[in-house]
């Protein structure tokens, strides 16, 4: 009898473990998730530069407490990324990174505050950064999607490693 509690105890404990982490698990905010670029500008008081075509593959992905970011540059060659922190504040608009790392040293430590709006899976955001302001528009990255294109050995939007450089 006394190994029948015990069972049951553990179960009990293993049911309502499970059922914490997985609860853990869910999206504490809108913004979780992985998200890819779709634009960019560079906003000046007197002209607006046009970034999208300045890079490969670029995604963010967010989790309940943290950022992180990574671009393919034109060249195919060179990558910037980072991350850190983030603050989301949906009922005021406001995102706000707080860069702990980053592949231009002068951005670490860096926090850029940002007017964000979330419209079904696109992600708009603009905020000052030096002398312009930073346009972006993300869109939400469909997991089943990408399953799927792994699933078929297709990538949109991402180079695919020629399988002679893959054991």
């Amino acid at each position: 009898m006394h190994t029948v509690q015990r069972l049951v105890g553990l179960l009990v404990a293993v049911v309502l473990v499970g059922a914490t982490g997985a609860w853990a698990q869910l999206p504490s905010n809108e913004l979780e998730g992985t998200w890819r670029m779709v634009s960019q500008e560079l906003v000046y008081p007197d002209s607006v530069v046009d970034q999208s075509d300045s890079w490969g593959a670029n995604v963010k992905i967010i989790n309940s407490t943290h950022f992180a970011w990574g671009r393919e540059m034109e060249d195919g060659e060179s990558v910037l990324a980072g991350g850190g922190r983030y603050e989301y504040y949906p009922e005021r608009d406001v995102y706000i990174e707080h860069i702990q790392y980053h592949s231009d040293p002068s951005m670490n430590g860096v926090t850029l505050r940002f007017e964000a709006r979330i419209e079904d899976d696109t992600w708009y955001h603009i905020g000052e950064v030096g002398d312009y302001k930073l346009r972006e528009v993300w869109k939400r990255v469909d997991p089943e999607q990408v399953q799927a294109e792994l699933q078929n050995g297709t990538m949109t939007g991402e180079r695919q490693a020629d399988s002679s450089e893959n054991p």
